[in-house]
């Protein structure tokens, strides 16, 4: 059985609470490869430092493809 660890969506030490809808369980290792990837960062930091880092600003295109394959608003909800 993987261990689990707790995960906090919006890090503690930037605010982040202890409460239920901020946490998740993930697996141990990869909690240690998503620090080692995002630090201490928030998920709006982490979306930003995907789009400047390896998307190269293309953002649009990116979402626009994770919209229609993996659900979500469409294009005229945007």
């Amino acid at each position: 059985m993987k261990k689990l660890t707790k995960h906090h969506i919006i890090p503690k030490s930037r605010g982040g609470s202890g409460l239920e809808y901020n946490l998740s369980f993930i697996p141990d290792r990869i909690h240690k490869k998503y620090h080692s990837l995002f630090e201490n960062k928030t998920p709006p930091e982490i979306v930003e430092y995907l789009v400047d880092t390896f998307w190269r600003g293309n953002d649009d295109g990116i979402i626009k493809y994770l919209y229609k394959n993996y659900g979500g608003i469409n294009d005229e909800e945007r």
